[in-house]
């Protein structure tokens, strides 16, 4: 494989290109490998992952130095142009690139040939995450009795998007799962992702319900959702509950409602509130995967502008409502903490497949509930738990088998001709999505990051863990240098066996544990009841854009932009099942 890779290199070395960055020239040989491009300058090098280039451009040469320029976008953002003095080296280096960063297997990544140097200090990172340990941890079997593990889907055929362990309630029998799981979409029926420590309250989650234009109900969903809104529910000796009100339990849908009614007419849908006691539902109104691509590539086209000439487009940058999506998802999230800490009730979060939305609530939200997650250790525990684990899309929502499509050979344009097509293809990259493998991208984990950096700026005394991490994470989640963020779901990534092909990333974050070390973390604080007792309730109203993510400086973002008033996007059509 390695051999047939190396053939695709129609060239290895470029003396004399020039490098634009940041408004700074500088020269240097430009090195491609068979996983990285590697610009070697005076003062250091630059290494560029092919995994992470979004977009790469031929265009057509420079009037003043007669170069060949290559204009690539990553994914971290970073934008870089290469002038080559040559055409035939501009033109072997695009398609040296193009099909080396067009793969159509996983095992070609980068994760399954890298080799650290010097080797890790660290080296259990496919043991961060044990789901009996953590659930343990929790109180599953220890504080409460009320929860069960079940093997039902040990080999993944009752759910093949779902983890390989499910904490279901005791009551509920495997008989129950099997028929409860005709009536959630893809199986994924609600299952435990957190018992609160405070008073045992819970998060489950699940995907949407088939209901359809029958409105189909399930005596087996309604029963699972019974005893799991029961679980904590003890009763004293007088026959009173020990705890206090639990009539605050609540189903959290995390879509629009015009989304998920838009579902019915695909045979999913919402659940029918007349059929489950002791409840109510909530629409938290986070946008769907396509919305959120067009928003980040808003936030692109906002700062393309920045590459020229420094300034970000305020206009653009408003109408991306990138911040107000943020929002959105700080609101849900205090929504849960706030029934699950003050009210001592349960929720039940889904959206359509609940591997998007869903993961993202549930994630902040456990981690503004549980001080353990906000450790650099149990950060990783639950990013593996509720994104790795219960089947985030990795591969599919940041593109790592990358398209043709995204690399344009303008050079053989002249004049406005070639302008008019480079702002025809831009927007074609930016601004929509034509063709299969683009409607599954998507910033989902992102958004994710992006939230728990709002909480460290809120609250920067209570994360042991600092932005370089979040930052990191970002990075090598599209980079492909380690196995943890290659796979759909667990089954396959039990398939592919990057456990023992690759490296996990947590080996090199806990290689590198005093990078990510926050100086003003204060774990006492999670004792103070005045602090909030260990649990944060976070503003959503007290949101910045994430400046360094961006690669800008936070000024760029602080100017008034404009009074435009904010579009709700919340398209109509039914949602993807």
């Amino acid at each position: 494989m390695l051999q047939s890779r190396i053939d695709l290199l129609k060239i290895t070395q470029v003396s004399d290109v020039q490098l634009e960055k940041d408004k700074e020239m500088i020269n240097g040989t430009l090195h491609l490998t068979v996983h990285n491009m590697i610009f070697n300058y005076p003062d250091g090098e630059l290494w560029i992952p092919y995994p992470i280039i979004h977009t790469m451009e031929r265009r057509p040469p420079s009037l003043q130095s007669g170069r060949h320029p290559l204009v690539i976008r990553c994914r971290d953002f970073l934008v870089v142009t290469l002038s080559t003095l040559k055409e035939g080296e501009a033109q072997d280096v695009f398609e040296s690139v193009q099909k080396l960063t067009c793969i159509n297997s996983p095992e070609q990544l980068y994760a399954y040939c890298y080799q650290p140097c010097p080797p890790f200090t660290a080296n259990d990172g496919w043991k961060i995450y044990d789901p009996i340990e953590e659930y343990s941890r929790m109180g599953v079997g220890t504080k409460s009795n009320a929860w069960r593990f079940t093997t039902i889907n040990r080999d993944y055929s009752y759910s093949p998007t779902y983890p390989r362990t499910l904490v279901v309630p005791t009551k509920i029998s495997d008989n129950v799962l099997n028929y409860a799981a005709k009536y959630r979409s893809k199986a994924r029926i609600p299952a435990l992702s957190y018992l609160h420590w405070h008073n045992m309250a819970t998060i489950t989650r699940s995907s949407q319900p088939m209901v359809g234009f029958k409105q189909a109900r399930s005596i087996q969903d309604e029963k699972l959702i019974e005893a799991i809104f029961a679980s904590n529910v003890p009763s004293a000796p007088n026959g009173k509950t020990v705890y206090g009100s639990t009539a605050a339990n609540m189903i959290v849908d995390a879509r629009p409602m015009a989304n998920a009614m838009g579902n019915v007419a695909r045979g999913a849908g919402t659940e029918n509130m007349d059929n489950y006691r002791n409840c109510k539902k909530i629409y938290i109104a986070v946008d769907n995967i396509h919305v959120m691509r067009d928003s980040l590539a808003k936030m692109c086209e906002a700062m393309q502008g920045s590459d020229n000439n420094g300034m970000v487009n305020r206009q653009v940058l408003q109408k991306s409502n990138w911040l107000k999506h943020i929002a959105t998802l700080i609101e849900g999230t205090l929504s849960i903490v706030k029934n699950i800490h003050v009210y001592n009730s349960h929720v039940l979060v889904h959206c359509s497949d609940g591997w998007d939305r869903t993961a993202q609530l549930v994630s902040i939200s456990e981690l503004c509930l549980d001080p353990y997650y906000r450790t650099l250790h149990g950060f990783q525990v639950l990013i593996e738990k509720e994104w790795v684990s219960f089947g985030h899309k990795f591969a599919d929502r940041c593109g790592h088998l990358s398209n043709e499509k995204y690399f344009v050979n303008l050079a053989y344009n002249g004049g406005n001709a070639a302008a008019n097509t480079l702002k025809d293809m831009q927007n074609k990259f930016y601004n929509k999505a034509n063709n299969a493998f683009q409607r599954e991208t998507s910033p989902v984990f992102h958004q994710f990051l992006d939230c728990v950096y709002q909480l460290l700026l809120q609250y920067p005394t209570r994360f042991e863990f600092n932005e370089q991490l979040l930052i990191d994470l970002h990075y090598q989640v599209y980079a492909c240098q380690y196995g943890t963020f290659l796979f759909n779901c667990e089954a396959e990534r039990t398939n592919h066996q990057p456990q023992s092909k690759t490296y996990s990333v947590w080996d090199d974050v806990n290689s590198h544990h005093e990078k990510y070390f926050c100086a003003n973390y204060d774990p006492k604080k999670d004792f103070d009841f005045v602090d909030g007792g260990g649990v944060l309730f976070p503003d959503a109203s007290d949101i910045q854009y994430w400046a360094t993510l961006f690669n800008r400086q936070s000024e760029d973002f602080l100017e008034p932009v404009s009074t435009l008033p904010i579009q709700a996007s919340h398209p109509l059509e039914a949602e993807p099942l």
